[in-house]
């Protein structure tokens, strides 16, 4: 939903849907913006005044009547390039900080739909193949099928690999059909299927470069975890590809 993804740009839920209103108007009083917003007249001029602060809106004053206008679509782009190249400025020093801190595990704590997508926006950070386990008729419940085939695209775009184990299911077993795009280089995902009623994972546990994720798969349990620690991802990575290896036998039986 447009104002959904406005939101995610920055704006609140307020200055979308008055800045979408503004532009369906193609300007005009306060009066009129608040009554078709369906907002309050006293609210839609302060969130007209911060979507000026914001350079989105624009206003002048004709017979003592103040008419707000919305600047071209294209400034929403141009404000989050600018702030994308910043981000780009600062991030070799931040890194340096990070290489200077102690060496010591960290951990970071998430919770609902929203905090486990950053972990799995997280992962799109790898630079080297992705392993775990999961449950792929459970994770379109906790995602979102959406979110599933952007990510999807996106890490296929990025090349990164990956390598899962999952309880067998009929989702599951169309989860890369249904989710990943058409075409895609089947040597960057490779799933096992593996004994559902042995084997029916609640949690999903990812292994990438010096981290492990694991992320609840139940919906009434929206918890996830990143720990940091090049110590502990490489046990798991070991334990993973011991787990693989017998999985790996157990399907060429």
């Amino acid at each position: 939903m447009l104002l959904d993804e406005l939101e995610e740009l920055g704006l609140s839920k307020e200055e979308a849907k008055v800045y979408v209103t503004v532009l369906e108007l193609g300007g005009s009083c306060v009066s009129v913006i608040a009554k078709r917003a369906g907002v309050n007249r006293v609210a839609c001029y302060h969130t007209l005044s911060k979507l000026r602060d914001k350079e989105l809106i624009s206003s002048l004053e004709k017979n003592r009547i103040k008419y707000f206008t919305a600047e071209p679509p294209q400034t929403l782009v141009n404000k989050q390039r600018i702030l994308l190249n910043r981000a780009q400025e600062i991030l070799p020093e931040l890194l340096t900080l990070k290489s200077n801190s102690a060496y010591s595990p960290k951990i970071h704590y998430y919770e609902g739909s929203d905090g486990i997508k950053k972990i799995f926006e997280d992962m799109l950070t790898s630079s080297g193949e992705i392993l775990g386990y999961t449950n792929l008729e459970n994770l379109p419940n906790v995602l979102g099928e959406k979110y599933l085939a952007d990510y999807a695209r996106r890490k296929i775009n990025q090349k990164i690999k990956t390598r899962m184990l999952s309880p067998i299911s009929e989702k599951g077993l169309k989860y890369t059909e249904k989710y990943y795009p058409k075409d895609f280089d089947q040597n960057l995902v490779e799933i096992l299927f593996i004994n559902k009623r042995q084997f029916w994972f609640e949690y999903e546990i990812n292994i990438y470069g010096d981290k492990v994720a694991i992320i609840s798969l139940n919906s009434d349990e929206l918890i996830g975890l990143i720990i940091e620690s090049s110590i502990y991802a490489n046990t798991q990575r070991g334990i993973f590809n011991l787990a693989w290896l017998g999985a790996t036998s157990f399907v060429a039986k």
